[in-house]
């Protein structure tokens, strides 16, 4: 199956900021620390399946943007999202949720949705009225999870309303007309 060449993207305007979950006992929200770098880019490597620099993430971190849930015994990163901002065509002067990851071996627990929340509201913290994501349509847990938290589709190019259609339907959604954002 061939990619697509856009990445679909989601928007989330000021109001109401999620609430950051209770993790369960052993787990541990915090901002990245330096002692995090072998531990993340472990996780990274395995999520991703690639390599980005470590360095471009903490410089476009906002302030304290930087979340990581971290196991209290092992001290690994086992879930982190950064919020950032991100000069890109269509979002000028827009925060934005990058680089979500969680470890599969922790499935269920809601670690993801914690570090999200909290990228989140940092996002809403730093001021912007507006914020953004991109992701991929075979992403779909994590799709899933941003829609749970107020993120919208953003119907940016002519192929993105027949894309979140699918997207939709595999998450066994009913599609709300609300829920979409057309591009400025």
């Amino acid at each position: 199956m061939a990619q697509p060449k856009q990445q679909l993207e989601m928007v989330r305007f000021a109001g109401d900021v999620p609430a950051i979950s209770v993790l369960p006992q052993g787990f541990l929200l915090r901002s990245y620390e330096e002692q995090d770098r072998a531990s993340y880019w472990s996780l990274f490597a395995e999520v991703f399946q690639t390599h980005n620099r470590l360095d471009n993430l903490l410089t476009a971190s906002l302030p304290n943007g930087f979340h990581v849930v971290v196991a209290e015994d092992s001290g690994d990163v086992v879930a982190s999202a950064v919020a950032a901002e991100y000069e890109r065509a269509g979002h000028n002067e827009m925060g934005s949720l990058q680089w979500v990851m969680a470890d599969p071996r922790h499935t269920g627990k809601g670690l993801g949705k914690a570090v999200v929340a909290a990228a989140t509201r940092t996002l809403a913290n730093g001021g912007y009225s507006r914020v953004y994501l991109s992701t991929d349509d075979w992403r779909l847990p994590a799709i899933n999870l941003y829609l749970g938290l107020g993120w919208k589709p953003l119907l940016h190019a002519p192929d993105m309303e027949a894309r979140w259609a699918v997207v939709y339907e595999q998450l066994k959604r009913r599609p709300n007309p609300a829920e979409f954002v057309s591009a400025p």
